[in-house]
C-alpha cells in the first residue's frame, strides 16, 4: 500500500501552485511547519504494506490541526471546506479527503493525540517565548456526546426494563403467529429484525443495571438513590451546571496553563464530578511534559483541595498554593480567615465550623470564639481518616450553644476532630495569608480561566463529538493542540514584531507618537 500525497509547491499547467495562492505568514503554513517538526513513526506503522492506498497521514492529522484551530470538528463541514477554502485547500494539498476518511482517521487515532500534545509542548518550550516557571490548573465540565435523555437511576432503569422486556414477549408472539402464516415472508423478516434489536436492548440494559450497582459502592449513601448512568454512554457521569443546564452527561477536562504565554502543557479528561483529587496527577503530566524543575510553581483554586494532595505536596517538595475552601475569597481575590466576633457570629445566626476554632499547636488545644478550651480526649476516626478528638470541658451557659452542638449531640459539650494531617492544611493556611500568595491567586483569574473561555466560547467545544472515555481523552488532546497552534502562531508573530521594533527603535524617534501608542 502506497499513500496518496502531493506536493503543495507542484506548479500546475497554468505556471501556479498552491503555494501562490496562500500568504507567507498564514496559520495554514504554521500548522503545517509544525506537523512536519513532529515524529510520526508510530503514525506511519499503523498502515499495512497491503491494500488500497490511503491519504498521507502527515497530510490528515495537519488538516485536523488546523481544523481544531478554526473551531471546526464536523467531518462533513471539513469536507466542504477542503473543497472551497484556500487555507483548508493548501493544508490537505488538494487532495479532497472524503467526511468518511477524515472521520475514520480522526477515530483510528485518538490515542496518539496525547503523545503529539506532548511533542508541541516541548517544541514550544525550544522555542524560549516562557521560562514554564508558574503553572495554574483548572478544570471545566465539557458536555458528553450523549443526550440527557437517555440518563437513568435506577427506578427508571428498571421500569424501561420492563418495558422493553414486554414488548420482546409481544414480538415473540407476533412472530409465531407470523410463522403459521403462509403469505407474510416479508412481515416476518421485519418482525424478527425488530425482535433482535429489543434482545440486543435488554441485554444493554441489563448490563447498565449492575454498572450501575457497581457504581453506587463508590458514592455517598445519601446520592446512591439519585444517581443515574446515561445507557448510551456509561463513561459519561450526570454533573451539575453544565453548558447553563442544571445536569447533564458529562466529564470534567482538566488543563495545566502556562502564566506567561496561556499555553496549556498538560491535560487530562476525567470522570470525577470533582476537582479535588487532579492536583498530583496535573503536576505529574506538567513534569512529563516540561521535565522537573525546583523552582516551578503550581497554582490551584479550592476545587482541588484535599488532605491527600496537601499530603502529595509536602511529601514530593512540591512548589505549590491551593487555596482553602474553608477561607472566604473576596471579589478582589484576596482569600482571608473567616474567624468572626462571637456578636457577628449570633446575629447571622449561622452554625459554627470547625475553622472557627483556633489551634494552638504550642498547647495542643483549640480554643472557640466564646473562649473556652478544647483539649485532648482521645485517638479516635473519623469517615475511615485517623486523628485526634478534641473536647470542651463545659459548654453550659455559652450564648452561642444552639448554634454550636448539633441537634445529634448528646454529650452536650462541643467536640472537634484534627485529622493526622491536619498540620499540612494549616501550612497552606499560613502560606495562604502571604501578599505574594494573594496576588498569585490573583493572577489564575487572568491565566487559565480565559484559556478555558477560549475554548468553549472563541473555539465553539463545549459538547464533545466522540463517545467513550478514552475517545473524549483523544478529542481533547485535539482541542488542545489547536488552542496551542494559535497560541504559539501568535506569539510568533509578536516576538518578530518585537524583534523589528528593536531594530527600528531610534528610527521611531521621529514619530514620538507611534512610540508611545507601541
Amino acid at each position: 500500500m502506497g499513500f496518496i500525497s502531493a506536493d503543495r509547491k507542484q506548479i500546475d499547467l497554468l505556471g501556479y501552485s498552491l503555494d501562490d495562492f496562500v500568504p507567507s505568514n498564514a496559520k495554514c503554513r504554521f500548522v503545517v511547519d509544525i506537523v512536519s517538526r513532529l515524529d510520526l513513526t508510530e503514525l506511519y506503522n499503523r498502515y499495512s504494506s497491503q491494500g488500497a492506498d490511503a491519504f498521507d497521514p502527515s497530510i490528515m492529522l495537519a488538516t485536523w490541526f488546523f481544523a481544531y484551530s478554526e473551531g471546526v470538528t464536523s467531518t462533513r463541514k471539513l469536507e466542504k471546506l477542503c473543497k472551497r477554502d484556500l487555507h483548508f485547500i493548501y493544508v490537505s494539498a488538494n487532495l479532497r479527503p472524503d467526511h468518511s476518511s477524515f472521520s475514520r482517521f480522526r477515530k483510528d487515532n485518538l490515542e496518539l493525540l496525547s503523545s503529539y500534545f506532548e511533542q508541541i509542548v516541548r517544541i514550544a518550550a525550544e522555542m524560549g517565548y516562557s521560562d514554564f516557571k508558574l503553572i495554574v490548573t483548572d478544570g471545566t465540565k465539557i458536555e458528553a456526546a450523549s443526550s440527557d435523555k437517555h440518563s437513568k437511576n435506577a427506578d427508571s432503569l428498571a421500569r424501561y426494563l420492563a418495558a422493553v422486556r414486554k414488548d420482546i414477549q409481544e414480538y415473540m408472539q407476533r412472530c409465531e403467529l407470523a410463522e403459521l402464516e403462509e403469505n407474510t415472508p416479508q412481515d416476518l423478516q421485519e418482525i424478527k429484525k425488530k425482535l433482535q434489536h429489543l434482545q440486543a436492548l435488554e441485554k444493554k440494559l441489563v448490563e447498565r443495571q449492575q454498572q450501575l450497582e457497581a457504581r453506587k459502592k463508590n458514592i455517598k449513601r445519601e446520592y446512591r438513590e439519585k444517581h443515574q448512568i446515561n445507557i448510551t454512554e456509561p463513561d459519561a457521569y450526570v454533573m451539575n451546571n453544565v453548558n447553563d443546564k442544571p445536569s447533564a452527561p458529562a466529564y470534567n477536562a482538566q488543563v495545566s496553563v502556562d502564566a506567561k504565554t496561556q499555553l496549556i502543557v498538560a491535560q487530562d479528561v476525567v470522570q470525577d464530578r470533582n476537582d479535588s483529587g487532579q492536583f498530583s496527577n496535573q503536576h505529574q503530566a506538567v513534569e512529563k511534559n516540561l521535565g522537573k524543575d525546583p523552582q516551578r510553581e503550581q497554582i490551584a483554586d479550592s476545587g482541588y483541595y484535599s488532605l491527600e494532595q496537601l499530603e502529595y505536596i509536602e511529601q514530593n517538595q512540591v512548589n505549590a498554593i491551593i487555596a482553602d475552601p474553608t477561607m472566604v475569597n473576596k471579589g478582589d481575590g484576596n482569600a482571608f480567615d473567616k474567624h468572626q466576633s462571637p456578636e457577628k457570629i449570633q446575629k447571622e445566626g449561622r452554625r459554627l465550623e470547625k475553622s472557627d476554632f483556633v489551634y494552638y499547636e504550642a498547647g495542643d488545644y483549640y480554643l472557640c470564639p466564646m473562649g473556652q478550651t478544647l483539649t485532648f480526649a482521645k485517638r479516635s476516626s473519623y469517615k475511615k481518616r485517623k486523628g485526634r478528638q478534641y473536647r470542651a470541658s463545659n459548654c453550659d451557659g455559652c450564648k452561642l450553644k444552639s448554634q454550636c452542638l448539633s441537634p445529634q449531640n448528646k454529650s452536650g459539650v462541643r467536640c472537634i476532630f484534627r485529622n493526622d494531617k491536619e498540620h499540612l492544611a494549616e501550612k497552606m493556611r499560613a502560606i495562604l495569608q502571604t501578599e505574594q500568595a494573594k496576588e498569585k491567586l490573583k493572577l489564575r483569574r487572568v491565566t487559565v480561566e480565559p484559556v478555558i473561555g477560549n475554548i468553549k466560547s472563541n473555539l465553539g467545544f463545549r459538547r464533545f463529538n466522540l463517545m467513550g472515555l478514552s475517545n473524549v481523552k483523544g478529542e481533547f488532546s485535539l482541542m488542545c493542540i489547536a488552542h496551542n497552534l494559535n497560541k504559539l502562531y501568535t506569539l510568533l508573530f509578536f516576538y518578530l514584531f518585537l524583534q523589528y521594533f528593536e531594530k527600528y527603535r531610534r528610527k521611531m524617534e521621529f514619530f514620538p507618537y507611534i512610540y508611545l501608542v507601541f
